[in-house]
Parts: structure tokens; sequence; C-alpha cells
């Protein structure tokens, strides 16, 4: 049978104390086989020391085990099996091991962030989900040039201005929108004028919200237009060259004859006039 040894300390001067349990139930400590330390209150759980578990070695929680924290050697583990895993925070903060970097920030009532080298490639807002960098990738592409990465409506104000002088123009209506799609924009307006005055040389439309991309030879578009002086209720087309941020418009008085560019002078000058209607499609750089 083994021996139980109760020794004091040699210049301790404490005393030991060991106090029966309030009960009539028998209690039995056991002690491992190898030597060892009993914890004392303040190396017990949620002590100043903390907790030390071997690999492999589970912290486990609920009646049936439901849930355990291990770590297996090369990665910790998260084992949830009854129910869902919770995480209550007002704010949720992923980072690097060291804390150097986020990866991931959520905020109650506010916005999620997701990072890649700490830079934030995902968002969300109020007003919906923001790419900050890079842009949107469908299927496997990967290459960056394939990236969607821009995505607007908005409107613009078309004016009419000469490429000799600019008239003076008091307009009825001058209003345009547009839409971009990546470098893809695509706009339309509606002019109608109560009186012009002045101006020379070639007409153009100007006030585009992009200017035509540098190695865009041009665009072009079908016009509508009423009330102006002669020809110019000819079909017009217009078209914008690389580089520029205006339409130049050119009429046709028939299917197949030569163009004819469209002069300040065709303008009507009268009120209620110079009727224009046209959308272009057309690709910018940016």
């Amino acid at each position: 049978m083994a021996k139980v040894k109760i020794q004091g300390h040699a210049s301790g001067t404490g005393v030991l104390t060991v106090t029966a349990p309030n009960t009539s139930t028998d209690r039995t400590i056991t002690l491992p086989d190898s030597t060892g330390t009993l914890a004392t209150t303040a190396d017990s759980v949620g002590g100043a020391n903390g907790v030390d578990f071997n690999d492999n070695v589970k912290a486990r929680f609920g009646t049936g085990n439901d849930f355990a924290i291990w770590h297996d050697g090369s990665h910790t583990r998260f084992q949830n099996d009854t129910g869902n895993l919770n995480v209550r925070a007002n704010v949720f903060n992923v980072t690097k091991s060291d804390d150097s970097e986020n990866i991931i920030l959520a905020e109650a009532d506010g916005d999620v962030k997701l990072y890649r080298n700490n830079a934030i490639h995902l968002e969300t807002l109020a007003t919906g989900v923001r790419v900050p960098v890079g842009g949107v990738l469908f299927g496997t592409d990967t290459a960056a040039a394939n990236a969607l990465d821009d995505y607007e409506e908005g409107t613009w104000t078309p004016v009419f201005d000469g490429d000799g002088s600019n008239p003076t123009v008091n307009y009825a209506a001058n209003f345009g929108i547009y839409t971009k799609v990546g470098r893809l924009v695509h706009v339309s307006w509606n002019f109608t004028t109560n009186s012009v005055s002045g101006g020379s040389g070639n007409l153009r439309i100007a006030g585009l919200p992009f200017a035509a991309s540098s190695n865009q030879s041009s665009a072009t578009g079908a016009c509508r237009t009423q009330n102006w002086n002669s020809d110019a209720n000819s079909p017009i087309v217009g078209y914008i060259n690389n580089n520029e941020s205006h339409v130049v418009l050119n009429r046709y008085a028939s299917a197949y004859a030569s163009h004819t560019t469209v002069k300040v002078a065709d303008l009507r000058t009268s009120g209620d006039s110079n009727q224009f209607k046209t959308s272009i499609t057309y690709f910018t750089d940016a």
C-alpha cells in the first residue's frame, strides 16, 4: 500500500488546514502518478496565470459536449454540434496574429469591411456595397483588365457651342442623362431653345460627362431635329473624336449623299426652336 506523507516547509510558518466537508458523504482526492503541484485559488480557471492545454486536448462546453475548442498542433479548431455558433459583439474584428493588420471588421449598425493585405477590398454602406480596390471579376477570370470597376448614373448639362465662337443661347430645355458601365458611356440629351444670337463656326454639343477614349477613332449616334434653319432638319449624325468632350454634328441630305458639317448659323434664332434629341454610346479611358 502506498504511504501518505504530509511535510511542513522548513522555513515556512503557515499552518496547513484540511477541513472536512459539511456533508455525510465521503469525499476522495486522487492524485496523479506524476509529480506536480496542486493549484491555488489564483491558479484556477480565470486566475492570474491562465490555463494551458496540450495539443488535441479539448475544452468542452455543454451537457453533451456540444461545443469544443482545441489546437491540433497545426490549427486551432472550433466545433459546434448543436444549434448556431453565435458571436455577440458591437465591434467584431479579425486581425493578423500579431495584431498588425485587419482582416475583417464589422460594426453594429455600421459597415462591414473585408481586407486584403490590410487594404479594404469590399465594404458595405448604407447605400450599397463598395469595391474600393480593383473591381468585380466574374467566373474564373483573374485578369485585372477585365474587372468591372465602375457603374454610374447621372445627369449632365449639354450646351451648344461653336468651334469659332460660342453663341448666346437661352434654353427652354437642355438636360442630359448618362450611364457609365466600366469604360462604356451612354449619353442622351434633349434641347429646345427660346433664342439664339451670335457665335460662328461648326456647331458642337459640349459638356459631355467624360472625355472620349484616347484610342477611340469616333463614336456616332443618330439625332432627331426639328425647327432648325434650312437643311439642318435633314438627318443629323453626331460623332465624338478621341480625347474630345464634345459632339460634332454632320447632316445628310439623302441616304447616299456626302455629309455637310452643321454650322452655328443653322440654329434658328426665334423661340421654341432647335429641338434636338439623341443618344450616343462611346468609350472613355477611365
